[in-house]
């Protein structure tokens, strides 16, 4: 059940009415069990398998939470025992054949003999996310910031369809303590969570979708591409997964909000950030402040000598690349981040960030990210490699260059890079509208209506292919 499906809205209308239409005391009830079905709906076989593993993760952590405040000498082992076994879960289903095969070709690399071991698992559905949720509650039962609530509640907080796919990464204070607030029904909400909700769908189906089109098409064949086609492709997935996430996030801000719930914001005009850590606090939001207090700090932050802050983000970047993906290009992409992360605190060290205009600290910031996204997009290393090392290419660089100047001095045009330029400006320019206009514009439809004009001037111009509608990208972590 696919949040840009008419199945889904069918499926939130039916609960929404139900919802306001039932005392208080069923209403959590209901969401738990919706929030099931929705999650069984996906693939109903392997949905029937997989319910009961989120139910009794959720059961499990919710014994654990109330042990260690009925036990507190004991709290610190159940924390650490509750954090491994739930890794060693998440590592059967997710990892276990990519650490395998590592090992298998780092020994057959060396000249040892390898035992050749995979798993045939199906790997449920949003359990990444539930990992994220069930760990940070239990840290905050831990440090005292939260108390056990019923396990009615706690299983829907984990379980709350809007956001159980593809997140924004819901902490217990965020949702979990909204359940016992008995929301009253209000117009106002009801308006707000059809617009976002209709924003969302815009954004997924009109952008994201059709701009994927055109960066699989690319991709499908990378070998191929010359340094043109290759940024255009790089730039289209920026864009892809901003919108695609976006969209997301928008839906299910919106379905929430048709019932009175409220989940946090994810995004922040990230492109507009100045530096890498200024994108990090603008980008996947949630996400980023479950790395930080969840794992950074706890490894000791910036508080520690240079090098050690230095490895910090090295460890905590890379650990969030794995989580995204069974796969050494999510490694690599999480280290790269960690490098720019490590750049960036050094260039303040020595106040060498000051250096450089605000204009060209956005647009450099915009170009590191995007390389990074090669790593994110391609299906292989190797595939990763030949795109950077085409969009990189000094005599490549040097060659469009040249095309450039005897384009303007002949009065040509390059379909392609005017393409890329076109697409880069347009989205700069929706991303600014957005964040600039998005509180002070008081109409729904008028700021629907602006936006729209902007995206799809996008599309007629740059991308003229048929939409058609993809998975979206967050599902597969």
């Amino acid at each position: 059940m696919v949040f840009s499906s008419w199945l889904y809205v069918f499926f939130l209308l039916i609960t929404v009415l139900l919802y306001w239409n039932l005392p208080h005391r069923f209403r959590v009830p209901l969401l738990l069990v919706a929030s099931y079905v929705f999650y069984m709906s996906w693939s109903p076989p392997f949905g029937l398998i997989y319910a009961p593993v989120i139910f009794g993760d959720s059961a499990y952590f919710y014994f654990l939470s109330v042990a260690m405040v009925k036990w507190p000498k004991y709290k610190k082992h159940l924390l650490i025992f509750g954090i491994t076994t739930e890794l060693m879960l998440l590592a059967y289903f997710k990892y276990a054949n990519f650490f395998a095969q590592s090992i298998e070709a780092m020994l057959t690399a060396m000249n040892l003999p390898a035992y050749h071991f995979e798993t045939h698992t199906f790997l449920p559905l949003a359990i990444s996310f539930t990992n994220f949720i069930l760990i940070s509650y239990l840290v905050d039962i831990y440090r005292g910031t939260e108390k056990p609530d019923t396990f009615v509640r706690f299983s829907t907080y984990v379980a709350f369809f809007p956001h159980l796919i593809a997140g924004p990464i819901v902490r217990a204070s965020e949702l979990l303590h909204q359940f016992d607030s008995n929301p009253a029904f209000k117009w106002e909400n009801v308006v707000k969570g059809i617009h976002k909700f209709c924003t969302g769908l815009f954004i997924k189906l009109f952008v994201a979708d059709v701009i994927a089109v055109y960066v699989n098409m690319i991709y499908g064949n990378a070998d191929l591409q010359g340094f043109n086609s290759s940024w255009v492709a790089t730039y289209g997935f920026a864009i892809q997964i901003f919108c695609d996430f976006l969209g997301y996030t928008l839906m299910a801000q919106g379905s929430a909000l048709l019932m009175g719930y409220t989940l946090p914001e994810n995004f922040n005009a990230p492109y507009f950030a100045k530096n890498i850590t200024d994108f990090w606090r603008r980008w996947h939001i949630s996400l980023s402040r479950w790395l930080r207090d969840y794992l950074y700090i706890p490894l000791g932050g910036s508080r520690c000598s240079r090098f050690r802050t230095y490895l910090n983000l090295f460890i905590t970047m890379g650990l969030g690349g794995l989580w995204h993906g069974a796969s050494w290009n999510f490694v690599i992409w999480g280290l790269y981040q960690g490098l720019l992360l490590s750049l960036h605190k050094f260039c303040m060290y020595f106040k060498i960030n000051r250096l450089i205009p605000g204009p060209v600290a956005v647009l450099l910031t915009f170009h590191l990210v995007c390389i990074g996204w090669v790593f994110f997009r391609a299906q292989t290393l190797e595939q990763a490699l030949h795109m950077i090392g085409t969009m990189l290419n000094p005599m490549e660089m040097a060659t469009v260059a040249h095309e450039i100047v005897n384009a303007v001095e002949s009065g040509t045009e390059s379909l392609d890079l005017t393409s890329a330029l076109f697409i880069i400006l347009m989205f700069f320019l929706m991303h600014w509208l957005i964040r600039t206009y998005r509180d002070k514009i008081s109409s729904p439809l008028l700021k629907d209506c602006a936006i729209a004009v902007g995206y799809f001037a996008l599309i007629y111009f740059g991308l003229t292919m048929s939409p058609q509608t993809q998975q979206f990208i967050y599902f597969q972590f």
